[in-house]
């Protein structure tokens, strides 16, 4: 099986605009015009709150924005509502006071929180593992995870999966719920390069072996592909070198007779 999987930074849903990417004519214009041609484009884009959330970093990114900004306390709000009867799970130093000294009481208290909020995570894990499975084999809806709420995009949760979030969890604590790192890009939005570099924090290696074995094939569309807009409602051009040329094409040199569905 070949995989074709088509990126572009003009596309803002998932990323910011990359100007590096813009094509050659548009640099050839004068800035006081581009302005203006900038200006055209989002009043006549198909969706111009495409185009403005891309001048923002895109969509994509928007679920980590923390607002207001000024207060820059990660998930810290969102787990306290999560876990209000577990509080507190963790205490903050105040570097302003010459002593850092935390009471014993507060160790303690932080202590056994996290003891309880294991066990009732742990027993939450193990009371719908298998009615969860039951539900999935007749077909049904398994029931929504409330300790383990962040973990409901998951059919069901192990409780090796449960162990694992709590180390998560406690890893996060420690760091004032804030993350190591942003999400990686979309792939939609970067294509492979970034997820090919041995020893980066984003290498991925079934990528490198997808790459490797020429199963899947990347095609930058950034060209002439300048909005989310354009994908979802594919101008001539677009649907000309993206699908047409790109997808149906490569298939029939691959001598397969259908694409999808069709």
């Amino acid at each position: 099986m070949n995989f074709v999987v088509l990126h572009s930074r003009g596309d803002g849903i998932l990323g910011s605009d990359n100007s590096e990417d813009n094509a050659w004519w548009r640099y050839a214009i004068p800035p006081h015009i581009r302005i203006a041609s900038k200006a055209w484009d989002l009043a006549t884009a198909d969706d111009p709150m495409d185009d403005i959330l891309g001048k923002l970093r895109g969509a994509y990114d928007k679920k980590w924005w923390i607002f207001p900004s000024f207060l820059d306390n990660g998930f810290g709000p969102a787990i306290e509502k999560l876990y209000k009867d577990y509080l507190p799970l963790t205490w903050k130093l105040d570097y302003s006071k010459r002593s850092l000294y935390v009471p014993e009481a507060l160790k303690q208290t932080v202590k056994e929180n996290w003891t309880r909020l294991e066990k009732d995570i742990l027993a939450e894990a193990n009371a719908l593992w298998q009615p969860c499975i039951d539900c999935l084999r007749n077909g049904e809806r398994p029931p929504d995870y409330i300790l383990m709420a962040p973990l409901n995009h998951r059919a069901s949760i192990s409780p090796q999966v449960a162990k694992d979030y709590i180390l998560r969890l406690k890893k996060l604590a420690v760091n004032d719920w804030v993350p190591e790192q942003q999400p990686r890009p979309a792939l939609g939005y970067v294509g492979f390069d970034e997820l090919l570099g041995e020893g980066t924090a984003d290498f991925d290696k079934f990528i490198y072996r997808l790459i490797n074995d020429q199963a899947a094939v990347q095609i930058n569309q950034s060209t002439w592909l300048f909005s989310h807009s354009g994908m979802r409602i594919p101008s001539e051009d677009v649907f000309n070198r993206s699908y047409k040329d790109e997808i149906i094409e490569r298939l029939k040199g691959q001598g397969r007779k259908q694409f999808g569905r069709y």
